[in-house]
């Protein structure tokens, strides 16, 4: 950000809007190219609570709670426009497996297996006019 650049001008350049929803893994938002946004950029997925937080103690608004929905990755860009895809995977699974007599007493061995997942987790309740911002 320059000198001359304030934050809200930064915040109206990057933040971006969900335009529609093509699937529970992919939306498209109202940045592209044009908007240094480029394949491989990350972003997050949020949306903004209906009421404003406020300062307990000093009774001052602290804005609007960011709802997260989920990370993503560009996969698309166009001059105006990008696709964000969800980036989140499912865990891993873990098992143990043992080698050797049954008695680890007895030298029997024992090796935890981890399987990665090949399932793509969901952008939560994603929907026209929610926000993405770069991370």
């Amino acid at each position: 950000m320059s000198g001359t650049e304030n934050k809200s001008t930064a915040e109206e350049r990057y933040l971006a809007t969900v335009v529609a929803v093509t699937d529970q893994y992919t939306v498209p938002i109202n940045r592209g190219s044009n908007d240094y946004v480029g394949v491989g950029s990350r972003f997050m997925l949020y949306s903004l609570s209906e009421e404003e937080v406020k300062d307990p103690v000093s009774g001052r608004s602290l804005g609007r709670l960011e709802i997260v929905k989920g990370t993503g990755v560009i996969i698309n860009v166009q001059s105006r426009m990008s696709i964000l895809q969800s980036d989140q995977w499912e865990a891993p699974t873990r098992r143990i497996v043992r080698k050797g007599p049954r008695s680890f007493s007895f030298g029997g061995e024992e090796e935890e297996v981890v399987v990665p997942s090949n399932r793509r987790l969901e952008f939560i309740d994603s929907k026209v006019g929610d926000k993405a911002k770069p991370i």
